[in-house]
């Protein structure tokens, strides 16, 4: 391990990097090896400013420094670089040493700067490209601090550094601009005699260097000095963002700015951005940017920017992006881009707040349902208008009991018959079923109903031995076995043995009276009383032969001749209407719901 020599110097590195600063110019020793770049690395100011050095100085600093560390003259021996005992050579002197150690040692900032911060008398802040008073500063610390958040952020890499690339564009004659990260370019105004003029060194440089790597916008902030069209018919789009010379733009102009650079940055392009010299006006809305995109504070952002392009950010505008610092880096949570193309920075899209982002499209999706819904509307009347002009019957809605609807469901669709059991009167047909088609009955459809209650009150009156019979009930001939076998189970269920014998009905032969030994016998049936809406009703194959005598009275033959697939009407309505026209001692079934089975027996 290297020795600590004596030696009148800061120590960064023990035993092999020392920081000094002399009035004179020391000589080496056996142990100490001296050397500066005060002279061979000037700072070209622009008024008062005198640094800090730029990236291309620190890179020719690292060389000489690891030449002289790789001598093997100087091997074992201690490197002390130092400078005049000027409090701004010390302040340049430093500063190196510092951005040499994050950039090339990876050290972090706190190493670097322990070394220097009890120094005494303390490093002389940097001040901006001004002649006036400086009222801002910048420090040792904010530039190391910057160095360290660009490597962090891979915008600077001192080992693929172009130093000879850096040093030919930065000269006035080769185009006066900087790299100042890989998304942004610095570069002053290009100058033209006048529109379609031939186009100077510095403007063709600029123009072949633009149109090589990719740069997609170029963005002008001052009055115009040449023509835009160079740019454009060259494929890169040109806007202006034209303010004041020495003033700090409008948060409006920023927003503008920072959505614009976000789209080309998106689409893999690069932006170049110029006032007239490059320095002041450039470096806000540059600034702007990375303090968005990267974080930086303000300080840090000046610091950087000046290391790559000296001079830049001046007067006011320092703090100007220092008072908003804050709010650009808040803007990366707060502000999204914008869904509308703005025409004034030729149709790419601005920061907007993400709070009106939202209210707006919610305006717009309030406007756009009010819109369909008026469409949609108008779209009606116009079919309405072009297809139908006649007045349309209203339907009718009725509101019903679970009970009714549930026997709505249980009775067949067509069966206009269904009496309500609600409406012991004749408005019955009128109310017999849920369907607008059964709310009219034809005159006919009554005078069938009057037909059958004349019948079965003829056939009441000729048969003394039947207690009571039910109006609809008609016995099915013997001669269908299907039938029968359907009667006997349906009268096995019934004469279970639990009903009295009072309720036994006996029901004659109507189809031939007259004869008792025939194949239609007697029949037995059993009426019970229930609660439910299905009613059994069995027809005849032929009518009666008073029957026909009704039915010349009546006009009615082709009333009678209803086919099997169409004969079951509604026992109910007509037991209902029935019913209405007896006696209190006729009225022997108290509910429209009656379930009836038949039995057909064969003479021996």
């Amino acid at each position: 391990m290297p020795k600590r020599p004596n030696v009148d110097a800061i120590e960064f590195l023990k035993g092999r990097i020392y920081l000094g600063a002399y009035d004179y110019q020391p000589q080496n020793t056996d142990k100490l090896v001296y050397f500066t770049v005060e002279d061979s690395l000037p700072y070209n100011p622009f008024h008062l400013d005198f640094g800090p050095l730029h990236i291309g100085h620190l890179y020719r600093f690292a060389v000489v420094l690891h030449n002289i560390l790789n001598d093997n003259d100087n091997r074992g021996k201690a490197v002390v670089f130092y400078s005049s005992g000027g409090s701004r050579e010390r302040a340049n002197a430093a500063t190196l040493l510092c951005c040499y150690m994050i950039l090339v040692q990876n050290w972090s900032p706190h190493q670097v700067l322990h070394p220097i911060c009890q120094c005494d008398p303390p490093f002389m802040p940097f001040r901006d490209a001004g002649y006036s008073h400086a009222d801002f500063e910048i420090t040792i610390q904010d530039v190391v601090y910057s160095m360290w958040r660009a490597k962090e952020r891979n915008m600077i890499d001192i080992t693929s550094f172009n130093l000879e690339e850096y040093e030919q564009y930065e000269r006035v004659d080769q185009g006066d601009f900087n790299v100042i990260s890989k998304d942004f370019i610095a570069f002053a105004s290009p100058q033209q005699a006048r529109a379609g003029a031939p186009l100077n060194e510095p403007f063709t440089k600029v123009l072949e260097y633009f149109v090589k790597n990719n740069v997609k916008l170029v963005v002008r902030l001052n009055s115009h000095l040449y023509d835009s069209t160079e740019f454009i018919k060259r494929g890169i789009q040109h806007i202006d963002m034209i303010f004041d010379d020495g003033t700090c733009p409008t948060m409006e102009y920023v927003q503008k700015f920072i959505g614009a650079a976000e789209c080309v940055i998106n689409a893999g392009g690069k932006i170049a951005v110029h006032c007239k010299a490059g320095l002041g006006r450039t470096g806000c809305l540059i600034g702007a940017h990375l303090i968005y995109t990267h974080g930086f504070t303000a300080n840090e952002c000046i610091s950087y920017m000046r290391m790559i392009r000296p001079g830049m950010v001046v007067g006011p505008q320092q703090h100007w992006l220092y008072l908003h610092q804050n709010e650009f880096r808040d803007w990366r949570h707060t502000m999204v881009l914008d869904s509308i193309p703005d025409d004034s920075i030729g149709g790419l899209y601005s920061l907007i707040s993400y709070e009106e982002f939202k209210n707006r499209n919610r305006k717009e999706k309030k406007i756009l349902q009010s819109e369909e819904i008026a469409n949609m509307n108008l779209a009606k009347l116009d079919t309405t208008t072009a297809t139908d002009t006649s007045p349309a019957t209203p339907v009718r809605r009725r509101k019903f009991s679970g009970q009714l609807k549930s026997a709505h469901r249980a009775v067949p669709l067509k069966s206009p018959g269904q009496p309500r059991k609600s409406s012991p009167q004749r408005s019955q047909y009128y109310n017999t079923n849920n369907s607008d088609d059964d709310e009219y009955v034809s005159e006919r459809q009554i005078e069938q109903e009057n037909y059958n209650d004349q019948v079965n009150h003829d056939h009441k009156v000729n048969t003394n031995d039947v207690d009571y019979i039910e109006a609809s009930e008609q016995v099915i001939p013997s001669s269908s076995p299907q039938k029968s076998g359907g009667s006997n189970r349906t009268v096995s269920n019934v004469l279970d043995g639990s009903t009295s014998n009072q309720q036994w009905r006996v029901l004659r032969s109507i189809t031939n009276p007259g004869n008792g030994s025939t194949a239609n016998g007697i029949q037995l049936t059993k009426t019970r009383t229930t609660t439910t809406t299905t009613r059994t009703t069995t027809i005849a194959s032929s009518p009666p032969p008073y029957q026909a005598q009704l039915a010349e009275r009546y006009n009615l033959e082709d009333s009678l001749k209803i086919p099997k697939g169409r004969s079951r009407t509604s026992s109910g309505a007509r037991v209902r209407s029935r019913l209405s026209s007896q006696t209190g001692a006729e009225k022997i079934i108290g509910s429209g719901g009656v379930r009836k089975a038949s039995l057909t027996r064969k003479s021996p």
